[in-house]
């Protein structure tokens, strides 16, 4: 996935509040007290902490965007999609699943654990960081070649994050805090070192600061703990998560794939300043993307949890389903509606072209956001395997719809290949998971946020309102207001408004 200032990280604390599931789920005996609650207060502040560290670094990518002028952008586009590959290989799934999940699941172990796995994934992490940063110097053309090597300096704070451990031990206050410290920090030296194109190199600079900060802050907070941090290669620790960490690195490769070929193809077949105009409107998806992915990393704890209690995790998992479905779609109708304006008003208008291809990739959230929940699902479960097969099937459909679409019909072709994918991934994601125990369920709910939709888009398309706030406003208390009057959000005395699709 295209993130300018590539992270796919956490959050902060704040009270806008997603529901508790014990609240909407079906039937909500069948969860465990706490199970559910701590699944939203998880999501509460690794979504509102991601979202504080988005919006910092969204600011600072208009503001490089606007700068640095779609060429130069373009560039900053191709070396965060290089570097995402090489930052999952870096991680070894350890953030993405591995490492959560065996904290989760054995919290008295952290002292044999955590070294080990540290150790490894720096070891990885600085061979990468020389290899990639010496391979772009010798290959690719410039300002590519220096931004990608200043960018694979990134990969050093990678390996040595702490985060994961973090996450594990539920201490996503934590984690969003220092996130969000970290973006701060990248947008102040964006704001004062970057002033036009020539600058372009310092952008990875600004992002490596903030990366190290983020390190350093998280792995004191281990040191205090009392956990061992001093280098330490066990094999009895690494050997057995050796084979999940490969399928997991696998699939995670192949699902970026999926996100970032159609950005290398336009490189390729239409110029940097068409790359330049698609990286600007996948900004935004990449934003909802990446609180979704908050989501999930707080519900895979959960879910591990429930492994001996069937009808506890069947219930929470249609229910996250329902939830992200909800929370998700109006993001998608808006986004249909209003994505020429956005651009236009956000990153000026020399981005307006790419509205159509941000119109279209806006479908990709929630196809996105609810496909992610059968692959946490299945990670959960230890079946990584099954996430390696579905994602490898996914990317080669995507490389084909690529191919046959970018060279005729450029950003368009781009956004239509990574929608259709995305929906063949869902289906396939599910029917996985049906087959090892997750049924899907939970369909006949989804009319409430439908009709909410419905309603939403009926409003914005009957005013018109040429003020993008107003309009903006407008849609979002069209769709609450909506899902209120039919029963999807319950209003309470006693607290905020709950979420009840």
């Amino acid at each position: 996935m295209r993130r300018p200032f590539h992270e796919l990280d956490q959050g902060t604390r704040s009270r806008p509040r997603v529901a508790p599931i014990d609240e909407m789920s079906r039937p909500p005996e069948a969860i465990p007290p706490g199970a559910d609650g701590q699944v939203a207060r998880r999501f509460l502040a690794l979504g509102s902490g991601e979202a504080v560290a988005r919006l910092v670094a969204f600011a600072a990518t208009i503001y490089a965007a606007r700068v640095l002028g779609p060429a130069s952008y373009g560039a900053i586009g191709v070396a965060t999609a290089v570097t995402l590959y090489l930052t999952h290989l870096a991680d070894g799934g350890v953030e993405l699943g591995i490492g959560v999940r065996e904290v989760a699941a054995a919290p008295h172990r952290l002292a044999a654990i955590v070294p080990s796995i540290l150790t490894a994934r720096l070891v990885v992490s600085v061979v990468l960081a020389l290899v990639a940063g010496a391979a772009a110097l010798l290959l690719l053309p410039e300002p590519e070649a220096t931004v990608v090597a200043l960018y694979a300096l990134t990969l050093v704070a990678v390996g040595g994050s702490g985060r994961w451990v973090h996450l594990a031990l539920g201490r996503a206050g934590l984690v969003a805090l220092s996130r969000a410290a970290g973006q701060f920090l990248v947008l102040g030296l964006v704001l004062l070192l970057v002033r036009g194109p020539r600058d372009v190199a310092r952008v990875p600079l600004a992002q490596l600061a903030g990366d190290v900060a983020v390190t350093l802050l998280l792995l004191r907070r281990l040191r205090l703990d009392g956990i061992p941090l001093a280098p330490r290669l066990e094999p009895s620790v690494i050997r057995p998560l050796l084979p999940r960490s490969g399928s997991l690195v696998l699939g995670t490769m192949l699902g970026l794939m999926i996100f970032n070929a159609d950005l290398i193809f336009l490189r390729l077949f239409r110029g940097s300043t068409e790359t330049g105009l698609y990286t600007a409107a996948y900004t935004f998806v990449s934003f909802g993307v990446n609180l979704g992915l908050a989501y999930s990393l707080s519900l895979l704890p959960s879910l591990t949890r429930l492994g001996t209690e069937p009808a506890a995790r069947t219930a929470l998992y249609q229910t996250a389903v329902v939830q992200v479905f909800a929370v998700s779609l109006p993001v998608a109708v808006g986004g249909q509606l209003l994505a020429g304006p956005l651009l236009e008003l956000v990153f000026g208008t020399r981005y307006a072209p790419a509205g159509p291809a941000l119109a279209l990739l806006g479908w990709s959230v929630p196809l996105s956001l609810v496909r992610d929940v059968p692959i946490i699902a299945l990670m959960a479960i230890g079946r990584e395997d099954k996430v390696l097969r579905v994602t490898a099937l996914a990317a080669g459909l995507n490389l084909c719809l690529n191919l046959a679409l970018i060279p005729r019909y450029g950003m368009a072709g781009a956004a239509l290949a990574t929608v259709a994918t995305e929906a063949v991934r869902l289906v396939i994601a599910f029917r996985v998971a049906r087959r090892l125990g997750f049924p899907v369920g939970g369909i006949p709910r989804l009319w409430r946020p439908l009709a909410a939709a419905a309603a939403m888009a009926g409003l914005l398309l009957a005013l018109a309102p040429r003020s993008l706030p107003l309009a903006v406003a407008l849609g979002a208390a069209a769709y609450l207001a909506a899902l209120l009057a039919v029963g999807g959000v319950r209003l309470r005395r006693d607290g905020p408004p709950i979420l009840t699709v």
